[in-house]
């Protein structure tokens, strides 16, 4: 039977979680695979709203902002991949951040209060 993945929501508590796992070195490679996820779910949602934005220009916003996600986490995998932990654990703060201030008044849990 195949194995099931539980499904990652990218919000403020994910990052933390994966932010707090860099103060054990054992930890290191399922940082990198954590930030290896979210790179690739924001590089195919960026991927999709460039596919849209011809038809749905409002969608410019959206591209801007992931474009801004993706630049963080790929320069947050490279700190990681040189060893460089203080520099990464910066990007995941200002990628906690970034996440906490583009969250909208009555989403879901994916923003819990500040």
């Amino acid at each position: 039977m195949a194995e099931t993945k539980p499904m990652l929501i990218i919000n403020k508590d994910t990052v933390s979680d994966t932010k707090q796992k860099m103060a054990d070195p054992k930890n290191l490679k399922d940082v990198i695979e954590d930030v290896k996820k979210m790179l690739e779910i924001k590089e195919a949602l960026l991927w999709r709203s460039e596919g849209m934005a011809p038809c749905c220009g409002s969608l410019s916003n959206v591209s801007a902002h992931l474009t801004r996600e993706v630049g963080i986490l790929e320069h947050t995998l490279a700190a990681l991949e040189s060893g460089d932990k203080s520099h990464a654990s910066e990007l995941l703060q200002e990628y906690i951040d970034l996440l906490q201030a583009s969250c909208e008044i009555g989403e879901p849990d994916y923003c819990p209060p500040k």
